[in-house]
């Protein structure tokens, strides 16, 4: 008798179907993804692309013979060391200046903020070649020589970063009470001036670094005001290398590049380790 093969079907529940808020989730999650990729593709192509050509040499590859004959050329060691001396003092000016400014507007005339706001604004309405022209029949009828000096350019360079500089410490002052920091040093008797470098300049370290960050990044990309006055600054130095020496100035852009990307990560770095400090205390 021939044996009857019983075959046994089991039967399978069909795949649950995506809803409505499953294929939104999906579709932002991927959306977000593709902003990502594009977004990073936006800034890491050209950065590489700058580095392949400013590093290699036709048939040879990898090099460092562009670098080394653009810094070694027309006195670049002296023009970037000049454009540091130049971004410290600048630095070191424009928060002189503006930290006892804001401090006093902020203890006795806080009425007078949004003059000094608006004030503050001028360096961008006023371009650079206007600004350099008055300066120049200006210094030239009183001090001829000023103008001729590489340091003559700090001045400008303070005006220009004034905007960015007075916002990044005003919006430290105004996160700090500094009416009752100042009011309760002073009763325990502190005096003023160990008010404002025990107390007042702690609370506005995240406010300093954020701004001498951007007047320094300013500093060493300004073009205009140093190629009216005929100086030789890092910013011209790079543009008349590129005139005879693409590949070095290239491989000069690309260092440049990380070395601000790397003061930005320090700076919020330390700001970050500042804050963790103050909170645990």
């Amino acid at each position: 008798m021939a044996a009857a093969v019983t075959e046994v079907v089991v039967a399978q529940d069909p795949p649950p179907a995506i809803t409505r808020p499953q294929r939104s989730r999906l579709g932002t999650h991927i959306a977000r993804i593709l902003i990502i990729v594009a977004v990073l593709a936006f800034y890491f192509v050209p950065l590489f692309a700058t580095a392949a050509f400013g590093f290699s040499l036709p048939d040879v590859g990898f090099s460092l013979e562009p670098l080394t004959r653009a810094v070694g050329s027309r006195n670049g060691t002296d023009t970037i060391l000049l454009t540091l001396l130049l971004t410290v003092l600048t630095v070191v000016v424009s928060l002189g200046l503006l930290v006892p400014t804001l401090l006093f507007l902020h203890l006795k005339a806080p009425r007078y903020l949004g003059a000094a706001e608006s004030l503050s604004l001028l360096p961008f309405v006023i371009p650079a070649v206007a600004l350099v022209s008055g300066a120049n029949v200006f210094f030239r009828a009183i001090a001829p020589g000023f103008l001729v000096s590489p340091l003559s350019l700090v001045p400008f360079y303070v005006v220009l970063g004034l905007p960015l500089v007075y916002r990044s410490l005003d919006a430290g002052f105004r996160a700090i009470d500094v009416r009752t920091l100042w009011s309760a040093s002073q009763s325990l008797g502190a005096t003023g001036l160990s008010t404002v470098l025990r107390v007042i300049l702690p609370n506005l370290g995240s406010a300093l670094m954020s701004a001498s960050l951007l007047c320094a990044a300013l500093t060493l990309g300004e073009y205009a005001v140093a190629s009216l006055l005929l100086h030789q600054t890092f910013p011209v130095f790079m543009v008349s290398v590129g005139s005879s020496q693409p590949r070095g100035a290239a491989a000069l852009s690309f260092i440049t590049i990380i070395l601000t990307w790397l003061l930005l990560v320090a700076v919020s770095a330390v700001a970050s380790l500042g804050a963790k400090k103050r909170s645990k205390k």
